[in-house]
């Protein structure tokens, strides 16, 4: 049995802070499961339908209706670079660290990752409310998975509006992950066969109490629990609000 990775501030936590995180990136363990942010139909929908209504009426009321290509090559170009980015881009989970990117280039240690502090949203509005650097953000649109951990710092705008978490260095990530049933139940097993026990039921418990819609209007109190550096991890829990 290990606990979770709690920084009380100290310079000693710090450095075992940094040999995890060192020991997530040169060796992650084995890969245990891959999933892909690809985008929904909906999305795709809804990106290319402007364009081709626009190519219609192009069609119709433009000299040359051969013009009409012009906006319909735009919205297909547009959903074959999402198409093309969630196939590319990967969430990986990993024996030692959930491992982020095409090439792998985030790797966070499962010790850091809180499991009170994983939820299930959706894409719409969710940058709204919680606070994620753009290289923290696996996908657009659709099933998303919330969590926290362990975050190098990103430079993030903020430009969504999202509440201002301050310095940390634990961060949020917004994942993608279609099927988000199964991401959870691996990311349990492999926080599990790691010997941290506190996420023992974790994917039972965001999926029955952890299930968050964020709207257009910044919710007060903030819709996941905020974390500090030196805030403790909470472990597998029933509250389904921070």
């Amino acid at each position: 049995m290990r606990p979770l990775f709690h920084h009380d501030g100290s310079p000693a936590a710090q450095a075992h802070l940094e040999q995890l995180v060192a020991a997530a990136q040169a060796d992650p363990g084995r890969e245990l499961a891959t999933f892909r942010a690809r985008p929904t139909a909906g999305f795709l929908t809804a990106l290319v339908l402007p364009f081709v209504l626009v190519a219609v009426l192009a069609a119709v009321i433009a000299p040359d209706p051969a013009i009409a290509v012009v906006p319909l090559a735009i919205g297909l170009g547009a959903a074959a670079i999402f198409v093309v980015a969630g196939a590319l881009d990967r969430i990986r989970v990993h024996e030692r660290a959930l491992v982020l990117g095409f090439r792998g280039q985030t790797a966070i240690p499962l010790e850091t990752i809180d499991p009170r502090r994983v939820y299930v949203s959706r894409a719409l509005f969710l940058t709204r409310n919680v606070a994620a650097p753009a290289g923290a953000t696996r996908g657009t649109a659709g099933p998303m998975v919330v969590v926290n951990g362990w975050q190098r710092s990103m430079l993030s705008a903020n430009v969504a509006g999202a509440p201002d978490p301050g310095r940390s260095v634990f961060g949020w990530y917004l994942l993608g992950a279609r099927n988000r049933r199964d991401f959870l139940a691996a990311l349990e097993q492999a926080m599990l066969g790691q010997g941290l026990t506190a996420a023992t039921g974790l994917a039972q418990d965001v999926l029955a109490h952890r299930a968050i819609t964020p709207t257009w209007s910044v919710a007060h109190p903030p819709l996941v629990a905020p974390r500090s550096t030196t805030d403790p991890p909470l472990g597998v829990g029933p509250r389904s609000r921070p």
